[in-house]
């Protein structure tokens, strides 16, 4: 939904298409994408059947990179904030005035319709801002004190902000929680939660990845998540178990903190060396040999351990001193390997290219029935 020429003069070499069936982007081009989105979800909402439950899934652009925003959004947002003279961090401000201006639109929009009484609002985000030095750098997001972002296996990338809002969590408000949860966990849990409260359900007739966390939502309950698989692709993997996540081979071409006044600098820190060289690398501040990673010695794969809980920021690589948890979740990523499911076909995405629709992206296939998929359900090996 953004224009393609304002992409690519902002150094980002990609193609791009709107995703509006009802190809509303090509009748309002020069309108305010967000406001667009937001006003059709209205829509929805105003001539939605009382009588019949509704999911509702709303995802808008912001605040995503480039920051395009009304002109009027500068006087409505940065009044008072003086203080942010960084003009990437101004027009993150901006980008950041839609989407609250878009939520609130929104859940205004439940209220007159008499749905907020049975409404819960998870709001939620795909990944973390974009690292100091990797594509898209200009978006003025930062992640601290969490290590880089987008695009790589460390927290800055895996670790969001999440919230909760509405009638059956308002008395947990102001309440926070720090317990695990992953993004497969949304399906079992709003389906426990919707069965609590319709007495309707339905049937889960194969193993899910996702677990119920739906007393940690409405209770501020402790997680029932133990561990998340993060990525397996190839050579680099990325595994939470506990508190612990290793990664194992490259974990993004990005690395780094980002920097702020009046906060303390991080810094990647290493055991001190016992070998003259490794001292005099560390002297003139090249430590670890540029790089924070051990060499497994049994297939030569760069490897890194961090204790998350009490390390989020990622900066002292445990690998070395806990070789035992080290195999034991490597043994843990190779089951793993063992169960994954094929890639699906590429090729099925170019039926719906928006070249081949007037500049919409549309399904692979627009009707469904009778039609047979072949597809084999793998049985889970004892993890």
């Amino acid at each position: 939904g953004v224009d393609q020429s304002d992409m690519r003069s902002s150094g980002i070499n990609a193609e791009y298409g709107g995703d509006f069936k009802e190809e509303i982007l090509k009748k309002e081009s020069g309108q305010y994408l967000t406001k667009l989105l937001t006003d059709e979800a209205i829509r929805v909402v105003e001539e939605h059947d009382q009588s019949k439950p509704m999911f509702l899934y709303f995802s808008v652009p912001n605040v995503h990179a480039p920051s395009q925003t009304p002109d009027y959004y500068g006087e409505k947002y940065l009044n008072g904030l003086d203080h942010v003279t960084d003009y990437d961090r101004k027009e993150l401000v901006l980008n950041l005035g839609g989407l609250e201006e878009s939520v609130y639109n929104l859940t205004e929009a439940l209220r007159k319709s008499n749905m907020w009484e049975n409404t819960l609002v998870i709001f939620i985000s795909d990944n973390g801002g974009t690292p100091v030095d990797g594509p898209m750098s200009f978006s003025g997001s930062s992640n601290y004190p969490l290590r880089s972002g987008k695009n790589t296996l460390f927290e800055g990338a895996l670790r969001t902000p999440a919230f909760v809002y509405g009638p059956l969590v308002d008395h947990l408000k102001g309440q926070e929680s720090d317990g695990t949860f992953h993004v497969s966990d949304w399906f079992p849990t709003l389906r426990s939660i919707i069965q609590a409260k319709t007495n309707k359900t339905v049937q889960i007739v194969n193993e899910i990845d996702g677990v119920d966390q739906s007393d940690m939502i409405l209770n501020n309950g402790a997680s029932v998540r133990k561990e998340i698989l993060h990525q397996l692709h190839l050579g680099d993997q990325a595994y939470r178990m506990g508190d612990y996540k290793i990664i194992v081979g490259n974990p993004g071409e990005s690395d780094g903190y980002r920097r702020h006044k009046n906060r303390p600098e991080i810094e990647i820190r290493y055991d001190e060396p016992y070998d003259i060289l490794s001292q005099i690398k560390c002297a003139i501040g090249f430590c670890g040999s540029f790089n924070d990673y051990i060499i497994d010695p049994t297939d030569g794969a760069k490897v890194r351990l961090y204790n998350v809980i009490t390390d989020p920021s990622e900066t002292y690589n445990l690998a070395a001193k806990k070789p035992e948890l080290v195999r034991e979740m490597r043994a843990k990523l190779a089951k793993f390997q063992e169960i994954v499911m094929p890639a699906q076909v590429k090729g099925k995405a170019n039926i719906g290219h928006y070249k081949h629709s007037g500049g919409i992206w549309l399904p692979w296939r627009n009707d469904m029935e009778g039609v047979q998929i072949s597809q084999t359900i793998l049985t889970k090996n004892e993890l």
